[in-house]
């Protein structure tokens, strides 16, 4: 028996990575090039796990790669010093050839350190001064641009959660950063977010400095056709007996969202071992399997809920993808008015419970919420 082949809530890689080769295709030809990519995409959609596979393949034909994920940095001295040090080691491993590299630097500091094994590595720190930041940050950008020259080597920087930029006083370093990526000519970028709003603002908006500075990428969903037979390939290789079209209801509950999809599957292939078959009503009872699992979760999330929001969340847990403002959805579940409503909205969307799409309408931001709710609204409420 196979071990379980739907994974989720970390990078997924190799046969594990559910197909997006359109997209993973346009990016190693926009990198190739060295291009200058905005990637867009939803929570849970996979981009990072789609960010790993394109470093995979960039390293597999001789490309440099550095990744940096902006969560990671709590500002933007960290961060200058990262990056510093994440790209000179793509390009450079040889530990007494970095320390020279990272000695001649004016804002960054080396750091040595041994080993228990008396290894030597080789790290960057920023030198005290808040001021010096910007500058530090600029000095690493305009380093890996020379050092990627000099090796005769195309670098590629893939920043991860670059909407986090803002939180380090964004247009200062927003416009620094522009500065210098206009120039270079032997690194390509990858900048990635899953804040849609921010980072469509980021480089749409005439006004801000990524405005036209390369290719906005929006990731959407995996075409059906291909996430089916990824999904049927793996089931029937395990040994399960289903039908392929019973596989479209597992999309169909997961919203096309990949994370969704991989943890239906996921818990299918454990509910339907001792039998090994997949039936409908198996794949029925998977959203309440999966709400189940996360209770403690949304009874948290439930209990930060006002008594309107509540009786919002219920609304919207009965008629998802109603127009919470249409007189017909306010008089079906007894809730209003307008004002109230719009302020419980926002307030929901703040905790993150609902989600604002582009179209203007409201979503659970879990899917799997909206199944808890629904079913405590058939065994009762937590207390």
């Amino acid at each position: 028996m196979i071990e379980n082949p739907f994974h989720y809530g970390a990078v997924v890689r190799g046969r594990y990575f559910a197909d997006r080769r359109a997209e993973l295709s346009e990016l190693v030809r926009e990198m190739k090039s060295l291009g200058r990519v905005f990637l867009v995409s939803p929570r849970r959609y996979g981009k990072t796990s789609l960010l790993a596979a394109l470093i995979d393949r960039l390293q597999e034909q001789d490309l440099a790669t550095a990744y940096l994920d902006l969560n990671a940095y709590p500002d933007i001295r960290s961060f200058a010093a990262a990056f510093a040090q994440i790209t000179s080691r793509a390009l450079e491993t040889n530990a007494d050839k970095l320390i020279k590299i990272f000695s001649a630097m004016q804002r960054l500091r080396p750091r040595v350190t041994a080993g228990m094994n008396g290894e030597i590595s080789a790290g960057l720190e920023m030198a005290p001064g808040e001021k010096e930041a910007v500058p530090a940050l600029v000095e690493g950008m305009r380093h890996a641009e020379e050092l990627a020259r000099r090796k005769r080597k195309k670098l590629i920087i893939v920043i991860d959660e670059f909407s986090d930029l803002e939180k380090f006083d964004g247009r200062t370093v927003e416009k620094a950063f522009r500065s210098e990526v206009q120039q270079h000519t032997a690194v390509g970028y990858v900048f990635s977010g899953s804040e849609e709003s921010v980072m469509l603002s980021m480089v749409k908006d005439r006004k801000r400095a990524f405005y036209r500075l390369g290719r906005v990428m929006e990731l959407g969903p995996i075409p059906r056709d291909d996430y089916l037979d990824f999904i049927y390939g793996w089931f029937r290789k395990g040994g399960y007996e289903l039908e392929k079209d019973d596989c479209a209801t597992i999309l169909q509950a997961g919203k096309d969202v990949p994370y969704n999809i991989q943890r239906l599957c996921h818990v299918l292939w454990d509910i339907a071992q001792p039998d090994m078959k997949v039936t409908p009503d198996r794949i029925q009872s998977l959203p309440f399997a999966v709400a189940k699992q996360d209770s403690p979760h949304f009874e948290i999330l439930w209990h930060t809920a006002t008594p309107p929001q509540r009786a919002l969340l219920f609304a919207l847990s009965r008629e998802p993808g109603a127009k919470p403002f249409s007189k017909d959805f306010q008089l079906t579940h007894g809730i209003g008015p307008s004002s109230s409503i719009k302020a419980s909205l926002d307030s929901l969307v703040k905790k993150a419970i609902l989600y604002r799409t582009k179209e203007g309408t409201y979503t659970f931001s879990d899917v799997f919420m909206q199944h808890w709710i629904l079913s405590i609204l058939q065994d009762g409420l937590p207390a």
